[in-house]
């Protein structure tokens, strides 16, 4: 019976060696300029992750899919054990876990530059036509709150084209990096529009419950590789602006 016991014990340390070994198998939207595919620089969020699943000592693999809804659906059938950088929600916690914070992206509305709404306006929800990304936490947001939705976009072009173009939105709500960052319209390009800050939200990684259930630690050991991370490459905003890839902090 003991052998027998520890032949057991022997062949689930084993299994659990080689489970540990395993590529960490990741998802991420092409969300510029957080993360997207291309052959040169890595974007900022692909960088970041690279350098926490190295902080980490964690063979992994990242795939790009359309939009966050395909990585969640991805991570919920054993596709994926992750996705990132993302905001968190409950739809997302009910089948992962989010991390500590990475980055932190600012929500932002964007007006034309001589047509200006107070969003604080008692009639701004009811009157004010306004727009996001297909997808994201910012449309879903949106329409939580009973904004006057007028469809949703694939990319910021489009998003763009709507608002300064054809003006069929009054203001385009998302990510600040995101609309800003994108040189896919004039308007980007000059710096033509009004921003409104709206919150905060902190990007992270999701990572499956399923994977933590049979990975016990992982969580906890990939906070603290966030923490090692942050102090190596970002500057104490813990935005896009403080990136520091090139870092020759010794520790």
């Amino acid at each position: 019976m003991q052998q027998l016991r520890l032949i057991t014990l022997l062949a689930l340390s084993l299994l659990f060696t080689q489970a540990q070994g395993d590529p960490l198998r990741l998802v991420y939207p092409e969300f510029p300029p957080y993360t997207y595919a291309s052959d040169g620089q890595l974007a900022a969020g692909n960088f970041l992750v690279d350098k926490i699943m190295q902080a980490l000592e964690q063979p992994y693999k990242m795939a790009l899919v359309p939009n966050y809804k395909r990585a969640l659906s991805d991570v919920k059938h054993g596709v994926a054990d992750g996705f990132f950088l993302a905001s968190q929600n409950s739809q997302r916690d009910a089948i992962a876990e989010f991390s500590k914070p990475i980055v932190y992206n600012n929500w932002s509305w964007f007006f034309r530059y001589n047509s200006y709404f107070d969003p604080d306006a008692s009639n701004f929800k009811t009157d004010v036509k306004v727009a996001s990304i297909e997808g994201t936490n910012t449309l879903r947001w949106l329409n939580t709150h009973h904004f006057k939705v007028v469809g949703k976009q694939k990319n910021v072009a489009k998003l763009a084209q709507l608002l300064f173009d054809l003006k069929r939105i009054d203001a385009a709500f998302l990510s600040a990096d995101v609309f800003k960052s994108s040189h896919v319209h004039p308007n980007l390009v000059s710096g033509e529009y009004i921003e409104v800050v709206q919150h905060s939200a902190p990007f992270g990684i999701y990572i499956s419950k399923a994977y933590l259930e049979q990975h016990p630690g992982f969580m906890q050991a990939l906070n603290r590789a966030i923490d090692q991370v942050q102090s190596e490459h970002l500057d104490s905003t813990y935005s896009l602006s403080g990136l520091k890839r090139n870092n020759d902090t010794q520790h």
